[in-house]
């Protein structure tokens, strides 16, 4: 099979398991329920996939590789790390908003999942999120924020927070909009971080 053959069809695989997920449950989910709805055979699944948690596994990889790309070359264009902050928040917040399948299977059946902190798509994310820290950093070396915070805290408590929301609007449906905290949350965290 020719290769864009064969990306595409691992990604129809990668594209329909995120949603059979998403809907059904990692565990209720079947391998046969994922092959029927993407159209291509079980076989074709274990050519690509070893098991159904390889699949799982799989999933963030490629779409998080492309959204912190994307965050990489916008933070490029962009001044002052508060503003960085709020860009970063803002793509991730419409990233999972305009995918809800993807922010479910992450949200609820990978983030704890130990045996995905051993995969390339946790690697992606682990790597991808080193950007925040970055401008976390780079607003306490420019004097915007704070000297002395603790850059590690900083993100965590930004993605804590975006965790937090994501997985409440996942699973309830509400808020219709996660957009609407980027503002908020970034607005509370500069008026602790941010010097005079």
């Amino acid at each position: 099979m020719a290769p864009a053959k064969t990306e595409l069809r691992k990604k129809i695989i990668l594209d329909t398991a995120t949603k059979v997920f998403a809907q059904r449950g990692f565990q209720e989910a079947t391998i046969t329920e994922i092959a029927k709805k993407a159209k291509v055979s079980e076989a074709s699944i274990y050519e690509y996939f070893s098991t159904k948690e390889g699949l799982l596994f799989s999933i963030p990889a490629q779409s998080s590789q492309n959204l912190f790309e994307t965050m990489a070359f916008h933070l490029k264009l962009i001044r002052g790390a508060g503003n960085k902050l709020r860009a970063i928040v803002y793509l991730l917040m419409d990233s999972y908003q305009s995918n809800p399948d993807f922010a479910a299977v992450l949200m609820l059946f990978l983030k704890h999942n130990k045996k995905f902190l051993d995969t390339s798509g946790h690697h992606v994310i682990k790597e991808g999120i080193k950007q925040i820290t970055r401008v976390i950093e780079e607003g306490i070396e420019a004097g915007e924020f704070k000297p002395g915070l603790n850059s590690y805290l900083i993100r965590a408590m930004v993605l804590g927070t975006i965790e937090h929301l994501v997985t409440n609007w996942v699973m309830t449906g509400n808020p219709d909009s996660l957009i609407q905290f980027v503002d908020p949350l970034i607005d509370s965290l500069l008026a602790g971080i941010e010097t005079g």
